[in-house]
């Protein structure tokens, strides 16, 4: 960022006010400046991402004051990726997405990617690796073969999954894809239970809901520990879990 000038404060407030990128006072200021292509790229990722959509500022991950425009006070302790110390490098992201995917981040510390993050191996995948830096996709059934054969390749022995080659993608494509799918039947089920009328009923069904949640907490577990048998055995009781509170929701409703 150049120097602060006054008239770029008025721009960048003027694209705050516009609302051109999500509502962030880093984007907005960098925005408002000539950027360089990889820059621009780098916050239209992060624009469009799920974590822009929730509210996670610039400031949350690599540090800084995000209350004030003037350039030293706003860069104060951020520090490049490459810097040790810095919460996005390499040997920090995890611990820096765990302080908010808790769940994830200690789940993947029982995988073998772990324990050669452990060492410090240069080529160990962090979530980074799998998730993208900014963009932070969660993968689909082609993304999840397409980001293992990056670094396995296509014949690779994917043993910690408990098979090998190919059929391990296709084993965790299926997975994802069940997963995708109860997340949307999870969301509809959380909506019907506000409309339920009767507190008795909505009481128990928010009871059979938190019982899907668990469920859900541990296939999370499970597909980030690439413990690939207990993904789809929790996957199992959260479609029977749902499925259920699904007829309990309809017969309500006659």
């Amino acid at each position: 960022m150049g120097p602060f000038r006054f008239p770029l404060l008025l721009l960048a407030m003027t694209v705050l006010a516009a609302g051109v990128w999500a509502q962030d006072p880093c984007a907005d200021c960098h925005a408002a400046q000539e950027l360089e292509e990889t820059e621009e790229f780098h916050l239209r990722q992060w624009r469009n991402s799920a974590h822009a959509a929730a509210g996670v500022s610039c400031a949350d991950c690599h540090g800084g004051n995000s209350s004030t425009f003037v350039q030293l006070r706003a860069h104060k302790g951020v520090l490049n990726s490459g810097h040790p110390k810095s919460p996005t490098h390499q040997w920090n992201l995890p611990r820096t997405c765990g302080r908010c995917h808790d769940t994830e981040y200690l789940a993947v510390q029982e995988s073998a990617h772990f324990a050669l993050f452990e060492r410090k191996v240069r080529a160990a995948p962090t979530c980074r690796t799998c998730h993208g830096s900014v963009a932070v996709q969660s993968l689909g059934e082609g993304g999840l073969q397409a980001r293992c054969n990056r670094c396995h390749g296509p014949e690779a022995d994917h043993r910690e999954a408990g098979t090998s080659g190919q059929d391990a993608l296709a084993k965790g494509g299926e997975l994802l894809a069940r997963m995708r799918a109860l997340r949307g039947a999870r969301a509809r089920v959380s909506r019907d239970i506000l409309r339920v009328q009767d507190p008795s009923d909505r009481h128990e069904a928010a009871d059979a809901l938190f019982q899907v949640n668990q469920s859900w907490e541990e296939a999370i577990e499970a597909g980030h520990a690439f413990h690939w048998d207990d993904w789809d055995a929790a996957l199992g009781e959260l479609e029977d879990l749902l499925g259920e509170l699904e007829r309990a929701l309809a017969a309500g409703d006659r």
